[in-house]
């Protein structure tokens, strides 16, 4: 645990910069200027300075001037994103930007917030599951067991159902969320497009069934099981929880490759005046 706790602020940190360093350049619409070069050499020269700064700082704090605020050098991985890297990826890859305004408008007559049977199937059995574990967790309190007598435990079972409607929300947000949509439509933007929501779907609907599994086995297994479960239990809340997390930066930067591949095939589809609204 101490090895993850001293690596994980400095992958936090080298994050922007490493993501930054394999996004390949692409031409712009006014083609690759001097000025435009000169820009992503002196904006990844400023990221790379910056992100040194913030090791040093980091181990810095790990081997002397303040070991207990060495772990919230992670924090450092926003400015750098949002501040450094990002105006670095528009610059390298147009896709990355913001659209140009058309006076062309284009519409989409579909509603986009409707899910597939499956995934509504699977929300069902995400649902069923929860009520299982959760009233498992009620009657356990309810009836003499060797586990933990607080009625505090069903707090994060309950807090799981939360987790779950907040979840779908966001789920559906994402899916009504402005999409490009150029004048002169291709099926390859198309193809694109439907990616995309695939992987909205199936992201949100698995990190909505994992975080209920975090948050409603703990208490199940402490109510029922007693002491004998405690480090069972923090395996399932702690380990979970970091996976989760990981596994919520690798959706989080697959939806950011995918946009951006779309914005960019819409600027390539209509360049100039043309370029795409988004709806």
């Amino acid at each position: 645990m101490d090895a993850l706790d001293f690596v994980f602020p400095l992958v936090m940190i080298l994050f922007p910069a490493g993501f930054a360093l394999f996004v390949s350049t692409k031409p712009a619409s006014d083609g690759d200027t001097d000025d435009r070069r000169r820009r992503i050499v002196g904006l990844t020269r400023r990221l790379w300075i910056w992100t040194g700064v913030a090791i040093a700082a980091y181990l810095a704090f790990h081997f002397g001037l303040a070991l207990r605020r060495a772990p919230f050098m992670w924090l450092a991985f926003f400015p750098l994103w949002f501040a450094l890297a990002m105006p670095l990826l528009r610059a390298k890859d147009p896709g990355w930007g913001p659209l140009p305004r058309s006076p062309v408008r284009a519409a989409r007559l579909v509603r986009r917030d409707v899910l597939p049977a499956s995934i509504t199937r699977i929300w069902i059995i995400v649902a069923a599951i929860w009520v299982m574990l959760t009233v498992g967790t009620i009657v356990g309190l309810a009836l003499p067991s060797p586990g933990a007598r607080s009625w505090w435990v069903i707090f994060f079972s309950l807090a799981a159902g939360i987790e779950l409607w907040l979840l779908r929300w966001a789920m559906h947000r994402s899916l009504i969320e402005a999409e490009p949509v150029p004048p002169s439509d291709t099926a390859e933007i198309r193809k694109a497009r439907e990616d995309l929501r695939n992987l909205k779907l199936y992201g949100w609907t698995a990190a909505a069934a994992g975080m209920m599994l975090i948050f409603s086995i703990p208490p199940l297994l402490l109510v029922w099981l007693g002491d004998q479960a405690l480090t069972a239990a923090i395996v399932v809340g702690a380990g979970g929880g970091a996976v989760g997390g990981i596994g919520g930066g690798v959706f989080g930067v697959l939806a950011d490759l995918r946009r951006a591949r779309i914005n960019r095939l819409c600027l390539e589809q209509s360049p100039g005046d043309h370029a795409p609204s988004s709806l």
